[in-house]
């Protein structure tokens, strides 16, 4: 049997204080450990598109901040 949401207001209406208090605890540690509704993923290249110039090189970009990098470490 499913309760409406009706029903289930109803007899949340009969509850002492107490008890109201200790149900709005319940339904929010409910809620933390439950997805509310799936975000909608959205496509990378469109959300970047027109942000970096075209003949932006990510991978050579990459490789000279890991030497950089790597310079640091050896000199450590």
């Amino acid at each position: 049997m499913q309760a409406t949401l009706e029903e289930v207001t109803a007899m949340a209406e009969k509850l002492t204080p107490s008890d109201k208090i200790k149900l709005v605890k319940r339904l929010a540690i409910s809620l933390e450990n439950t997805p509310l509704e799936k975000k909608k993923t959205q496509d990378l290249r469109g959300i970047w598109q027109g942000k970096f110039p075209e003949d932006f090189d990510a991978e050579k970009e990459i490789r000279e901040i890991r030497d950089e990098w790597k310079k640091k470490f050896d000199d450590l």
